[in-house]
């Protein structure tokens, strides 16, 4: 139990100040320091956002090339573990597990654009950890130094890189910040440039294909950010931020973009949605949620894919251990969702789309394995696709309880 409650699942309590925000201007947000300390009921390993606790994701970041490797971060151990990917079958070899900082601690992992390097926060000791990729096996090597600090007890979360490969920028859940990186692209080196402060808890981020525009989930407010990208990479608001269920009480967690730029999906955990939000030139109006009604499921992950002309966004449900489909019948209008992979997933956490809208992986927190599931509209299985192909741990030897969190494809 006692490493269970090191990744607890987000309090469905509130804090005083979501009433008020609204008449706050967007530059800055009265800080809050949540203290999120429930325990989950069912075994997980949730996160919580808070200094010690355990994305982005998992955040979705667009993967450029095949995705011939894979990544993912192990929390429990401290690691995070490398794997070819079998493009035509799906099928992901281990190839090796590096350390990356303290234990209970590794969450967001982002490829850079060129596969080249390799970055995981550690949400624990408060470092961005840096590596070379060997590009034939995806083997990591530190970088010299292996790491930079992104402030002491900042709680760095999740990560997005731009598509030129040239700025990063993290999510500090326990100091409220949100820091930008200039990104060496010889050397892999971060060098840090700017912060924003003044947020509540900022957890899932993402930059549009673009570059231009940076949006943020901040799951102590129930607020979604937007800012523009300076030519130092620096963040600058655009308009207000919105409620991610249009009023105040949400628990916004990762994002994922259209291709169009016109929409941002945004999961809800505590609700239990999926909040869409429609943008122009970055501004955002909050536009609906789907299902309508809240649930029990407490989705997290989330990925966007194009199946034989269709669009759909996909959620790893951590609430009974499922996914869900949305199929868009528009831009921005989700259908009723449909529940894939009961027996298939064990508390998935972070899900990503392969480049050929071929294949989604899906990491298992209390499996220590990742989910292996085809997109191919002809697979067997009802109602569907997705549809299981296997599984595969995330250490060698494997460990139920690696706690696997956040994945992306490179290469």
């Amino acid at each position: 139990m006692a490493a269970q409650q090191e990744m607890r699942r987000f309090s469905p309590g509130r804090i005083a100040l979501r009433n008020i925000i609204r008449l706050i201007p967007a530059v800055v947000i009265l800080a809050a320091t949540l203290d999120m300390v429930s325990c989950n009921n069912n075994g997980g390993l949730f996160p919580e956002v808070h200094g010690g606790g355990g994305s982005h994701t998992p955040t979705a970041t667009p993967t450029t090339g095949t995705g011939a490797l894979a990544f993912v971060t192990n929390f429990n151990d401290g690691m995070v573990s490398s794997f070819t990917r079998n493009t035509t079958t799906g099928v992901l070899k281990l190839k090796g597990q590096v350390t990356a900082g303290a234990k209970k601690g590794p969450k967001g992992v982002v490829a850079a654009p060129s596969g080249g390097f390799l970055y995981v926060a550690n949400n624990s000791d408060g470092n961005i950890y840096e590596f070379s990729v060997n590009p034939t096996n995806g083997v990591l090597t530190p970088l010299a130094p292996p790491s930079v600090s992104n402030g002491s007890a900042s709680g760095p979360d999740e990560l997005a890189i731009n598509p030129a490969g040239t700025f990063l920028w993290v999510t500090g859940a326990s100091k409220g910040t949100v820091t930008t990186y200039a990104v060496n692209s010889s050397t892999g080196q971060l060098t840090q440039k700017s912060k924003v402060i003044g947020l509540s808890s900022p957890f899932g981020i993402a930059v549009d294909s673009t570059g231009a525009f940076v949006y943020v989930a901040d799951h102590g407010a129930g607020l979604v950010f937007s800012y523009s990208v300076g030519a130092n990479g620096a963040l600058t608001p655009i308009g207000l931020p919105v409620f991610d269920l249009g009023s105040a009480g949400g628990t916004p967690g990762f994002i994922a973009i259209d291709p169009a730029g016109t929409f941002i999906y945004v999961t809800d955990q505590n609700a239990g949605v999926l909040s869409i939000i429609q943008t122009t030139a970055g501004a955002l109006v909050f536009s609906s949620t789907q299902p309508t009604n809240t649930t029990g499921n407490l989705p997290l992950g989330i990925g966007f894919s194009t199946i034989s002309g269709n669009n759909f966004v996909f959620t790893a449900n951590q609430g009974n251990s499922t996914m869900w489909s949305f199929l868009l019948t528009s831009p921005g209008n989700p259908a009723i969702p449909v529940e894939f992979g009961n027996g298939d997933l064990n508390v998935p956490t972070g899900l990503v789309v392969d480049p050929q809208n071929a294949f989604l992986y899906t990491t298992n927190q209390n499996a220590g394995t990742v989910g292996e599931f085809s997109l191919n509209p002809t697979c067997s299985g009802a109602p569907g696709p997705p549809c299981f192909v296997g599984s595969v741990a995330t250490e060698n030897p494997a460990k139920t309880g690696s706690g696997p969190f956040g994945i992306t494809l490179a290469q």
